[in-house]
C-alpha cells in the first residue's frame, strides 16, 4: 500500500484547499497565514498525498506557552478527502513529530469537512483525543457553532424569509436617513473609526478586545481581493464600520463594530443588510455570521446571536476539537487554568 507523504510547503508554493472542501474556511487562506507572521507567530504549511492525489491540507500556527513552551492550533483543519484509519494513523504521528521538535504541549485540530457518518466520527475519535469543554472558550480557538446565510435566492426573497423584526429595522434605517458604503480600497483610511467603534462594541458587550496593534496588522494586510468594510453614516457621523472577509464561496462577518448612539434607528442592520447584498453581487454562495450561543459553551453570545439569526439563515456545525498531546503534563495544567478562569 502506498504510504502518506507529508510535505512542509515553501512560502510561495501553492497551497488550494479549496480543492478539497470547497467549505474551507479563511483561516486555512494565505492571508491568513500572512496575518498571524505579521503578529510574530510561527505558521506552517503542509500538503499530504498518497501517490499522485492529495488527500489532505493544513496551515498550523503555534501560539507561546510559558516557560518557552507553544501550543499549536490548525484553524478549521486540517482539510481532508481522507477519513480512513491508516490517514489519522500517519496524520497523528507527523503531528506529533511537528509538536516535538517544537516544544509544542499540545496541537489542537478541527477537521474540515466535519465527520459526516457514525464511521468516521469513530475513527477520528479512536485516533485522537477530544478536547475538554472547559478549552473551547477561546479567542484564538474558532466557534464550533455559526449562522449561515443562503444567498442562491433573490434579495427579495431573502427580505421575505427574515424574521419580520429583521425586516422592520432594516427598512427604519433607510427611513431615518442612515447611508451605508462599500469600502474595496484604502482600508486603513477607516482604521481609526473602526478601533474606536470596536472598543465601544467591547465595552458594551462585555468582551475582551485585542490589542490595537493586532487590529492594525490585519488592515495592513487587508486587500480588495478578499476582503471589504461596510460603513454605516448617519447626518455624517460614522456609526457602523464591519469587516468582511471572503474566501471561496463565502462572505464571512469578521469584525461588526458600532457606536452607542442612534443605535434607536437600526444601523447595524442596514448595514449587515448592504453587506449581504453586495456578497450576492460578487457571486458568493453563503454569508457566514459567524460564532452564535451553543449552550454552556459561549455563554454571554445570546444577544449577538439574536441579531445574527434576526436575519434568517441556519445553524452550520463544525467538528468537534480534538488534541494529540505530547507533554501530558503541561497539558494538565493548562486545562486545569483554563477551567479555573472560567469558573472565576
Amino acid at each position: 500500500m502506498t504510504a502518506f507523504v507529508f510535505r512542509e510547503l515553501g512560502r510561495d508554493e501553492s497551497f488550494d484547499p479549496l480543492t478539497l472542501s470547497p467549505d474551507t474556511s479563511f483561516t486555512q487562506a494565505r492571508f491568513y497565514r500572512q496575518w498571524q507572521e505579521g503578529l510574530g507567530r510561527d505558521v506552517r504549511r503542509y500538503l499530504v498525498s498518497r501517490g499522485d492525489k492529495t488527500v489532505a491540507y493544513f496551515q498550523i500556527v503555534l501560539y507561546p506557552l510559558a516557560f518557552g513552551k507553544q501550543y499549536a492550533y490548525v484553524p478549521y483543519g486540517p482539510v481532508i478527502g481522507d477519513f480512513s484509519e491508516d490517514f489519522m494513523l500517519a496524520l497523528k504521528t507527523k503531528i506529533k513529530n511537528i509538536a516535538r521538535k517544537n516544544n509544542v504541549v499540545f496541537v489542537r485540530m478541527d477537521f474540515t469537512p466535519p465527520p459526516k457518518s457514525i464511521d468516521q466520527k469513530k475513527i477520528i475519535e479512536k485516533v485522537f483525543r477530544k478536547s475538554h469543554l472547559v478549552t473551547y472558550h477561546s479567542a484564538y480557538f474558532q466557534p464550533r457553532l455559526e449562522w449561515f446565510l443562503d444567498l442562491n435566492i433573490s434579495e427579495e426573497d431573502i427580505l421575505r424569509n427574515m424574521p419580520k423584526n429583521g425586516r422592520y429595522s432594516i427598512h427604519l434605517a433607510e427611513k431615518k436617513g442612515v447611508t451605508t458604503e462599500i469600502i474595496s480600497a484604502d482600508f486603513n483610511k477607516y482604521f481609526d473609526d473602526f478601533y474606536r467603534l470596536m472598543s465601544i462594541t467591547a465595552s458594551r458587550n462585555g468582551f475582551s478586545l485585542h490589542s490595537r496593534a493586532y487590529y492594525q496588522n490585519i488592515f495592513n494586510h487587508l486587500d480588495a481581493s478578499y476582503a471589504y468594510m461596510v460603513i454605516a453614516r448617519y447626518q455624517g457621523e460614522i456609526l457602523v464600520a464591519d469587516v468582511i472577509i471572503h474566501y471561496g464561496h463565502i462572505a464571512n462577518y469578521v469584525y461588526g463594530s458600532s457606536s452607542n448612539e442612534h443605535r434607536q434607528i437600526a444601523p447595524t442592520y442596514l448595514a449587515q443588510w448592504s453587506s449581504i447584498c453586495h456578497a450576492k453581487k460578487l457571486g458568493l454562495a453563503h454569508y457566514n455570521f459567524g460564532g452564535i450561543a451553543s449552550g454552556d459553551i459561549y455563554k454571554g453570545w445570546e444577544g449577538l446571536t439574536a441579531f445574527k439569526k434576526k436575519f434568517g439563515g441556519r445553524e452550520v456545525r463544525h467538528s468537534d476539537f480534538f488534541d494529540v498531546v505530547t507533554q501530558p503534563f503541561w497539558y494538565f495544567v493548562y486545562n486545569v487554568r483554563k477551567g479555573m478562569k472560567r469558573r472565576f
